[in-house]
């Protein structure tokens, strides 16, 4: 994770046309930046940038040379319309400030959406619309403030919810109707109650959590969350069969370690992507019909046999190689025959297998991006001491005053939409926890008001990490149900206060 930077994006100037771009490179950074009309154009040919590979000496060496003069993509998407400010995202339209959020429309502020519509600061996701502040649902449609929900429609603070609508501030429900806080109205008394709480205040939200929260810490939880698996460990999974210690994942088969993966077979320790990948292994950023990929970045569009390489699209048979698009038997980018290739291939494995480098991932120290960039710091958070005395790079981020009428401070923003001017547009909010401004978009302002929602007072780099701070880490403890004193495997570690079911009771429970 430490060699792959979704979130942070800088201005800088591109390599190619000296034009102001948009990157996942400071502009500190001595590298040949494209931006991504360039990078995709046939302007340039990445063979040129080809090296001899030495076989008797350390490769990783060679490797981090070679992806240093090799131009890099400003930005790693393909196929978005007008969707400037995402990362990490294909096929997606009218997108802003999101990530891995593929197949995805008029969608803001989110990370790791497959296939929504009109949501707003959601985390996980797939097939949601007209969703706020969702993390982990699935299958959802006017859904806010949900968390480990599939199928809720026209509901709001709901946790571990199925197939629910016209619910509020309620968890562990099946298929119900009308529930508030766990009660069951009429659809007459529900629909009054509801009316006293919208439009939202951002009070009012703080109000609602605590009573929320403190409903589900009352409730057992299940042990992990997941549906329609056979024999799956790990938690977040969906339609997994013979998935060990996986998390965030659906439609795995027979795969091991992997997070963030959709839809993959006899896989091993990846990180992001899938739709589908195959016989993978030790990889960040690989899918769309990857077989056979082994210790690759950002590589995908059928890719096969690829070996230790770097953003490829459509690549086979490829060793240790970078930006290249559509090419076969390439080493260091320099074209080989097959019978070349075949020869040098493994003379390079068996220099590797000597210096200790072969079946290892890219050490961290050689990662073009500093580890505070990058999605390592996102779910192992490390301080500038901690990065530094492992002798990793620290990077200091900085931001712009935006050029804007006034910045308002989030904490004296009117607290209900109905009372915020469309001059909005031509302000900046002053970040309630880290005082970092921010704009909000025409887009964002719509949204907010068709929902009844208050502006939000924090920067979305603050929102994004008070969502991953109501996630269960990616770690498995050992512990006893809380009911029938089952051995279970959990993401509730057993020095946490809540009670925690194995499956069966937990079932029992909430049917």
């Amino acid at each position: 994770m430490a060699h792959a930077n979704r979130y942070s994006l800088y201005w800088r100037t591109s390599a190619s046309t000296g034009k102001e771009i948009i990157a996942i490179y400071s502009p500190d950074k001595d590298l040949a930046v494209y931006e991504e009309k360039q990078w995709w154009s046939d302007a340039w040919d990445p063979l040129d940038y080809g090296k001899a590979v030495v076989t008797d000496q350390p490769v990783f060496g060679q490797l981090d040379s070679l992806f240093r003069s090799v131009p890099l993509m400003g930005l790693f998407n393909d196929g978005n319309e007008n969707c400037p400010y995402v990362n990490w995202t294909g096929w997606a339209k009218n997108c802003h400030l999101s990530y891995g959020v593929d197949y995805c429309e008029d969608t803001l502020y989110s990370e790791s959406l497959y296939h929504c519509r009109s949501c707003e600061d959601c985390h996980y996701g797939y097939r949601l619309e007209r969703c706020y502040e969702c993390i982990d649902c699935m299958d959802c449609y006017g859904l806010l403030f949900g968390q480990n929900c599939t199928t809720c429609t026209d509901s709001a603070f709901l946790f571990d919810c199925i197939g629910c609508a016209n619910c509020f501030g309620s968890t562990n429900l099946r298929r119900q109707h009308y529930r508030y806080f766990n009660e069951q109205l009429t659809k007459e008394e529900y629909e009054k109650r509801i009316r006293s709480h919208f439009p939202l205040t951002d009070a009012g939200i703080t109000d609602i959590r605590k009573r929320w929260i403190e409903l589900r810490n009352s409730m057992p939880q299940q042990a992990t969350f997941g549906t329609g698996n056979f024999n799956a460990t790990g938690d977040l999974l969906f339609n997994c069969k013979n998935a060990s210690a996986c998390f965030d994942c659906t439609d795995l088969e027979d795969c091991k370690n992997c997070t963030n993966v959709r839809g993959a077979k006899d896989c091993r320790d990846i990180n992001f992507w899938g739709h589908p990948g195959e016989l993978c292994y030790e990889d960040v950023g690989v899918g769309e019909g990857a077989t056979r990929v082994l210790f690759t970045i950002n590589t995908w569009g059928g890719t096969t046999d690829m070996l230790y390489c770097f953003s490829c699209i459509g690549c086979c048979h490829c060793f240790g190689c970078a930006g290249l698009r559509h090419k076969q038997y390439c080493i260091l980018n320099k074209q080989y025959t097959k019978e070349e290739y075949e020869r040098i291939v493994p003379q390079i494995i068996g220099q590797m297998r000597r210096s200790g480098e072969w079946g290892e991932f890219f050490p961290v120290e050689r990662s073009l991006f500093a580890y505070n960039e990058t999605l390592a710091q996102a779910f192992f958070p490390l301080s500038r001491e901690q990065i530094e005395a492992r002798g990793w790079r620290f990077h200091q981020m900085t931001d712009e005053i935006p050029k804007v009428e006034r910045i308002i401070p989030g904490k004296e923003l009117p607290d209900r939409i109905t009372d915020i001017p469309d001059d909005i547009l031509n302000w900046a909010i002053e970040c309630a926890v880290t005082r970092r401004p921010f704009r909000i978009t025409k887009m964002e302002l719509e949204f907010h008001r068709s929902m009844e929602i208050p502006i939000p007072r924090m920067h979305p780099d603050e929102r994004h990490r008070s969502r991953m701070a109501l996630k269960n880490p990616r770690k498995l403890w050992n512990r006893r149900c809380g009911k029938c004193e089952k051995g279970i495997e959990s993401t509730y570690s057993p020095d946490r206060p809540e009670t925690v079911y194995c499956e069966r009771c937990y079932l029992e429970t909430v049917y």
